[in-house]
């Protein structure tokens, strides 16, 4: 199952409200050309939407869900500013 880290929330919801994109959309996780990326969209009656304090953040795919299995969507640190990334969450203990 996909989870999202609160700063990860906190970043897309405020990069989706800077760019005026509208209530009912949010970040789509998507795959093209074996990569992983985020394209704005409408949430379908069969996603999951994850949401950071009432706000659509990240839409996902039932199949993109499976395909990436358990994972985190955090924000990491970079020379070049904070990124968003995906980390395989770790076993439960």
């Amino acid at each position: 199952m996909i989870e999202m880290s609160e700063l990860a929330g906190i970043a897309m919801v405020g990069s989706l409200r800077d760019s005026g994109v509208g209530e009912d959309q949010g970040f789509r996780l998507t795959k093209r050309n074996d990569q992983f990326t985020l394209e704005i969209d409408t949430p379908a009656d069969v996603d999951r939407v994850l949401k950071h304090q009432d706000a659509i953040a990240l839409i996902v795919d039932p199949g993109i869900e499976s395909e990436v299995g358990d994972i985190i969507i955090d924000v990491e640190e970079r020379p070049e500013g904070p990124q968003l990334m995906m980390r395989t969450k770790p076993p439960e203990e």
